[in-house]
């Protein structure tokens, strides 16, 4: 075999850096930061401080996952804080009512006990559950993540088959979902009164060898744990399954989707129902970590952080384009950059304005991504 010198090389393509850029600037982003915090305060690289940076995220994290869905299917969800908020006072509603059942079914008065509360105390009673406490916080569990799901499908029945837009939707819901948790204790809070629902939001693995202080060993919570574990769940469900595919074809072309024999309302409801679903998984652990769930500011503004943490993440606002390891950098460089604003002692009320900074950016820098 004899090779021919004469034939010229092909040219060689340019390195695209403005694509490169879109692709590794919030990682490149989140190694500087954090470069800069650590040189900065020496108790930023601390395991500690790692660990609350996790735990206090994880909420939010979560609830991006399931907002790089609905986003990449080309959706919006501002309902999700709400639907924490709910989940999360129905979950602790129900908690109190098994595990106090028959101190509940003992009062003569039903007007005081509320509606809720007594019918969930006489099913448990009627299923000899009542006044268990590992069957309240099973059953508060499950109750929780149902309401996230039923809150979630029906913003994708709306959105599917009543034709309408996302953001007008889910802005109603918004209102709807925050109402239902606020008038039953007239804008209060809901209070667990099992100690045992706490560990599920406080508790932790114990990391060997590593201590907090002496005797104190240094965990891992069970949120960062959960929200890990659903990083990866949610990555094969994105990457490997035929579910993460339609929704990928639905935001780049709805019309080419219909064309292609996908169930378009389908995949739009069952996007809608994960991002409900993983709403109240936030909810229940945001409810376990506090002990309680105030009705009218647990969850505010979460929606917007999950946006944002997709958003900076990479993902296109139009659909179409986003991963799920973009959204645990997205939500990871937020969360370093609320820490770093602390560690240096500047005006937490100045977070909003960094976070807004770093959002408008991260669109900004997807204008060129539209256009191709």
């Amino acid at each position: 075999m004899t090779l021919d010198y004469s034939r010229p090389l092909p040219p060689r393509r340019p390195v695209d850096w403005r694509r490169l850029l879109q692709q590794f600037g919030p990682l490149v982003a989140l190694i500087a930061l954090a470069t800069c915090t650590a040189i900065l305060s020496d108790r930023f690289l601390t395991g500690e401080n790692i660990l609350n940076i996790l735990r206090q995220n994880s909420a939010v994290g979560i609830l991006a996952l399931g907002m790089t869905f609905v986003i990449v299917l080309g959706g919006i969800d501002l309902s999700v804080g709400s639907t924490l908020a709910l989940a999360g006072a129905v979950g602790i509603v129900i908690l109190n009512a098994v595990a106090k059942a028959p101190l509940l079914l003992s009062q003569t008065n039903s007007e005081d006990v509320g509606i809720l509360p007594l019918l969930a105390a006489k099913a448990a009673t009627a299923c000899g559950i009542g006044g268990s406490i590992p069957w309240a916080i099973i059953l508060s569990c499950a109750v929780a993540l149902l309401i996230g799901t039923l809150a979630g499908m029906l913003n994708g029945a709306l959105i599917a088959y009543g034709r309408a837009v996302p953001f007008i939707i889910t802005l109603g819901t918004m209102a709807i979902m925050r109402s239902l948790a606020v008038t039953p204790v007239s804008a209060s809070e809901y209070r667990s009164e099992v100690a045992e629902f706490r560990t599920l939001g406080a508790g932790g693995i114990p990391l060997p060898f590593l201590e907090l202080r002496p005797g104190v060993p240094l965990q891992v919570g069970y949120p960062v744990l959960v929200f890990f574990v659903l990083v990866l769940l949610m990555w094969v469900l994105h990457r490997r399954t035929r579910f993460g595919r339609y929704v990928v074809a639905i935001g780049c072309n709805e019309r080419a989707a219909v064309y292609s024999a996908i169930n378009v309302n389908l995949v739009k409801v069952s996007t809608y129902s994960l991002m409900g679903l993983l709403a109240g998984i936030a909810g229940l652990l945001q409810a376990s970590r506090l002990n309680s769930v105030s009705s009218s500011s647990t969850g505010m503004l979460s929606e917007l952080d999950a946006i944002a943490a997709v958003a900076v993440g990479g993902a296109s606002m139009r659909g179409g384009s986003g991963s799920i390891w973009g959204t645990v950098v997205g939500i990871l460089l937020l969360g370093v950059t609320g820490n770093m604003l602390n560690m240096l002692n500047i005006n937490p009320y100045l977070q909003g304005a960094v976070k807004g900074s770093i959002l408008i950016g991260a669109v900004l820098l997807q204008r060129g991504r539209s256009r191709d």
